[in-house]
């Protein structure tokens, strides 16, 4: 799985709020069920802020903060009543949450309590884009792996796989398929994936989203994930998703044709899906990425050629 990337550097506002002030301005209202009209435009305006100030992580004042972050102000916010009724208020609360969860401090701190906070939110969005920002703290948290059990258990991939049909909003789309793409980096929920019928979601979303570079990105990386799963190969096999991920070694962009050639190693591993990917025509195109100057296509080429070509060659 790619790493986040940004350095932590460049000019950075000195006075936008921090997240001790935010905690400080939630915590004292007592959350948005006792929040008066005035304290609640305080909250909203700061909140506003602060994503404004943070929300590029090469310039963000908290992320150059390498300090653990409180955050019960905003899980107390997140789960009042209130908040799920105010659409702006919610959103700017999930956008807090996202660049906070950057941190792997806050991310290992985040708790049941948060995952809650934030699944009280995407169950039941308010909006699109309150999902879709709800599904890209999802994202971020589930890089440590008690918070993907954590989701889990909560039923909180439901809703993900459900976004994933969301046709009339293509960000949401991407985010989900980025969150699952996160989830399926554990066993357990490449397991759960699968269950929920999340493998013929995604390759039905990958089929849809041509043109759409930020949709195939996260879509491809969540069945490169997926494809480190036995039987979410020959589920790949079935619903005819070899010739998908094919395709997309064509693509001018080096994640996504990284991302193909690592599904199609994984996939290449299995006999029956080996021949369909020679006669998918993936062979010239794999050859094509060991010099495309990309790392990680090349190594993912080299993988997937040595799969399909080494049993002919006597190589493996």
């Amino acid at each position: 799985r790619q790493g986040r990337g940004g350095a932590r550097g460049g000019m950075v506002d000195l006075m936008s709020p921090t997240s001790a002030d935010l905690h400080a301005l939630l915590t004292s209202t007592g959350g948005a069920q006792r929040m008066p009209r005035a304290r609640h435009d305080a909250a909203l305006a700061m909140l506003r802020d602060f994503v404004t100030a943070n929300e590029d992580p090469r310039v963000s004042p908290n992320y150059k903060d390498d300090r653990p972050d409180q955050m019960d102000g905003l899980f107390t916010l997140m789960s009042a009543p209130e908040c799920a009724a105010d659409e702006d208020l919610a959103l700017h609360a999930l956008k807090a949450l996202k660049i906070l969860s950057r941190k792997q401090e806050n991310r290992q701190s985040f708790g049941r309590r948060g995952l809650n906070a934030v699944l009280r939110l995407l169950v039941a969005p308010p909006s699109s884009r309150v999902a879709g920002e709800g599904a890209n703290v999802i994202l971020n948290v589930c890089y440590e792996k008690e918070n993907v059990d954590a989701i889990l258990m909560c039923g909180g991939l439901e809703p993900l796989v459900r976004f994933l049909g969301e046709r009339t909003d293509p960000d949401l789309q991407a985010n989900a398929a980025g969150a699952i793409q996160s989830i399926c980096f554990q066993e357990k929920g490449r397991a759960r994936v699968r269950d929920l019928d999340g493998v013929p979601a995604m390759l039905r979303l990958l089929g849809e989203c041509r043109g759409n570079v930020k949709v195939q990105t996260r879509a491809i990386g969540a069945i490169h994930n997926m494809s480190s799963d036995a039987d979410s190969i020959r589920l790949i096999r079935a619903q005819e998703g070899i010739p998908l991920v094919v395709a997309l070694l064509k693509s001018d962009q080096p994640v996504i044709c990284g991302s193909a050639a690592g599904a199609l190693q994984n996939v290449s591993r299995e006999v029956a899906s080996r021949r369909l990917i020679r006669h998918s025509g993936a062979i010239p195109l794999l050859g094509h990425l060991l010099v495309c100057g990309d790392m990680q296509a090349q190594v993912c080429a080299a993988g997937a050629l040595l799969n399909i070509l080494g049993p002919e060659l006597g190589l493996g």
